[in-house]
């Protein structure tokens, strides 16, 4: 109490000096907890100085609830509002906030604002009076534990004493009849020890007694008599369930093995699984080895072992070959003894032939296969015969399925095959090639290739893609097979033909086929019929027209001497252009046939193309041809006439093709064994986008200035077959309106001339 109304006063100072609504409402709930401790020490005062102490808590309590708290209270209020304005607490100011209420002269604490001494005089008197309760408390409280102290020792002294005479009285009257009760009962727990324990114990004479010890003594003496009869018993049942046990064990061992067994036969479909079959049969039946012999005939064709060496298994056949006849002949199981070794050999038979597809060989030390057993081997062999037959059919299913797979993938035409109302999608290799997917490459498989992402992606290089996603849509969903549609990929590089037909079998639609053929060469032989025929008639049309009409006027006019000679050089001119025309023709045909004749031998090149130099610039006044090189000669082994008329044509191209005139340079290079030749001129330059079409038969860029330009397109063509046939190679490099430079690389010597 009195820690509490330190701590009221202290809080009560706080709330006077910040003025916090929440200090305030501690002050009350101190204040309430005081009201309920002067209650109690009203009520549960025992002593008269208890009373005083409660009056003066009271008074104490009374006085300052109703003069300090009110007053102080009001004199915070009156400073938050600014009624009064003090630095520090005044007693007058304070005093004038007090409760006016009539005051008890004779009260101990007087709480007057008068002054500061009459109010410390108060708290000094609250201070006394609680000092004063707690001293005579604790010299109360100091009396109260030394009398306890020596009542206490009294009352030990006093039971001590009783405790001892109690104790001689037992110790002489209770004696004898504890000792001859404890002998008892020590025997009893002695021979209950030994028979918890299972021993074996000396029957008791049950005590002549008429009270507990002897009834004790009684029913022990049939308890342990009844044990021991039941632990004979018990001994003699538990032997037979243990020999039970085994036997049960021992069945569901040999009958999980042979669930798993009939597991590995019925989930099985090559041979490599019967490894694990002939260790679980040699487990069943607690053999020591044991083997699969395959035989077709007389004929083993494999033989798959358990516990047998390789020396072991080359000799067996031998070994067991009369048992084999025999079973061969009754096709039943049969068994033999062989010193200490018992052998069972059980045929197994194709139920639908009776034919004997295999034998299961066991072999086991000193006791022989019974009947039962024999008759087990019989049921495994039946087992063995259905699942070597369901393998016989998946290999052929499956030789079937990889014949039909590398039928499909060896044709040159790409198969599609979907099923629409099922998950089967699948194509060929070519399909792949084809479109000249990256798998094609890596992927060594000879099966049918299922349908990913990646081949659905494919679709997305054909040229006419709408109108190709619209036949796939008739062909697919609207099945509507037959003739379909040409269609080409990466910008004509490929042109592909479809055509597709429904597949039926088990008596119902399945799905559809649909093959794709690679037709671009029909397209090229078609467009080249095209060009050649355009071509020819061109080409063929102006020569012809000149020497009908020369030679007309020759036969319907009496001409000069003079003019007859110009037509006839004219109709000669044209002649022997018609020839050259048919002669390039002639020639290509049979460079590509491989008919034509080439003769190899060395000539000097750097010679003959300063020939070819002198002729052309006789034919052109407007040209330059500058031939550079760092050599003096080069010998070179090669067709004399085919290397000139390479060269000649690549020359005659550069006057052509650069119409203004300029200079043709013709660079020669001696490498190590090879020589390369550049022909360059600076005029009107070839197309970027014609570049890969250049060598191609009757191909000629199509634009303003080249139609200008005679020529039928094979001379190029006739000049890169002419490069390859003597091992070399020619490309050109070109700028449009710059000029080109064509490179030939040919080799110093033919090794095979």
């Amino acid at each position: 109490m009195w820690d509490d109304w330190q701590s009221l006063q202290y809080e009560m100072r706080g709330y006077l000096v910040f003025g916090d609504d929440d200090v305030l409402k501690t002050v009350q709930e101190k204040a309430d907890s005081l009201e309920t401790q002067t209650k109690w020490f009203e009520e549960n005062g025992i002593y008269r100085g208890d009373k005083i102490y409660a009056d003066d808590v009271r008074s104490l309590y009374t006085s300052y609830t109703t003069f300090v708290m009110p007053s102080l209270i009001k004199y915070v209020k009156a400073k938050q509002d600014g009624t009064v304005d003090e630095a520090f607490l005044q007693m007058p100011s304070l005093k004038s906030m007090m409760p006016q209420v009539k005051q008890d002269p004779d009260r101990k604490f007087k709480m007057n604002a008068s002054d500061s001494e009459t109010m410390r005089k108060s708290v000094n008197t609250m201070e006394s009076v609680f000092t004063s309760y707690r001293t005579s408390l604790q010299a109360k409280e100091m009396m109260a534990k030394d009398k306890l102290i020596k009542q206490t020792k009294y009352a030990e002294w006093i039971w001590l004493v009783n405790l001892l005479v109690l104790f001689l009285v037992i110790l002489l009257i209770i004696r004898p009849f504890i000792e001859r009760t404890t002998r008892q009962i020590q025997l009893l727990s002695k021979e209950s020890k030994l028979l918890a324990q299972g021993q074996h114990t000396a029957p008791l004479i049950p005590m002549n007694r008429t009270d507990e010890i002897g009834e004790l003594s009684k029913s022990f003496h049939q308890m342990a008599t009844a044990l021991t009869d039941n632990k004979h018993r018990l001994m003699s049942s538990n032997d037979n369930l243990e020999q039970a046990l085994r036997l049960t064990l021992r069945n569901e061992a040999h009958l999980k093995i042979r669930n798993q067994l009939t597991e590995t036969l019925a989930s099985r479909d090559t041979v490599t699984a019967y490894p694990a079959v002939i260790e679980k049969m040699v487990e069943i039946t607690d053999s020591t080895n044991g083997s699969l012999i395959f035989k077709e005939g007389t004929t083993v064709t494999n033989i798959i072992s358990y516990g047998l060496t390789e020396q072991e298994q080359d000799d067996l056949i031998a070994t067991i070959e009369p048992v084999i006849r025999r079973a061969r002949k009754d096709k039943v199981p049969h068994i033999a003894q062989f010193a200490q070794r018992a052998v069972a050999i059980t045929p197994v038979l194709d139920a639908s032939t009776d034919e004997i597809i295999a034998y299961i060989y066991l072999m086991r030390l000193h006791h022989p296969f019974d009947p039962q057993e024999q008759e087990e081997l019989a049921a495994f062999a039946r087992q063995l015969a259905l699942s070597l037959l369901r393998m016989r059919t998946f290999d052929e299913i499956g030789r079937e399925r990889e014949k039909t797979a590398r039928l499909l993938n060896s044709i040159r035409e790409s198969i599609v095959y979907i099923e629409p109302d099922g998950p089967i999608q699948l194509i060929n290799r070519p399909l792949l090639d084809l479109f000249d997917h990256p798998s094609a490459v890596d992927s060594k498989a000879e099966w049918l290739i299922e349908i990913d992402d990646s081949i659905t992606y494919l679709k997305n290089r054909v040229d006419q893609l709408s109108e190709f996603e619209r036949y796939l849509h008739q062909t697919f969903i609207n099945r509507e097979t037959g003739e379909g549609i040409t269609f080409s990929i990466d910008r004509e590089k490929r042109f592909i033909k479809t055509y597709s037909e429904e597949i039926h079998y088990g008596g119902k639609f399945r799905g559809i086929l649909l093959v794709l053929r690679d037709v671009t060469n029909e397209v090229e032989i078609d467009r080249i019929k095209n060009e050649l025929v355009s071509t020819i008639s061109h080409e063929l049309r102006t020569p012809l027209s000149s020497i009908y009409g020369f030679t007309e006027l020759m036969i319907q006019r009496d001409l000069p001497p003079h003019r007859q000679k110009k037509y006839l050089k004219a109709v000669h001119s044209e002649t022997e252009r018609l020839s050259l025309l048919i002669n390039d023709f002639l020639d290509l045909q049979r460079m590509e046939a491989n008919r034509q004749q080439y003769t190899f031998e060395p000539f000097d090149l750097l010679a003959m193309l300063k020939d070819l130099k002198q002729l052309h610039s006789l034919s052109s006044s407007t040209h330059t041809i500058r031939i550079l090189t760092d050599v003096s000669s080069l010998l070179i082994e090669a067709d004399t006439k085919k290397i000139r008329q390479l060269f000649g044509n690549l020359i005659n191209n550069a006057i052509k093709y650069s119409p203004a005139g300029g200079s043709i340079e013709v660079r020669l290079t001696e490498h190590t064994n090879r020589v390369t030749i550049a022909i360059t001129d600076h005029g009107i330059g070839i197309p970027a986008s014609a570049m890969s079409e250049l060598f191609q038969k009757f191909y000629r860029v199509d634009n303003s200035d080249t139609r200008k330009i005679g020529g039928t397109g094979l001379g190029l063509s006739i000049c890169r077959e002419i490069a390859r046939a003597h091992d070399g190679e020619i490309h050109v490099e070109s700028i449009e309106g710059q000029g080109s430079t064509f490179t030939v690389d040919l080799p110093l010597t033919q090794p095979n001339a």
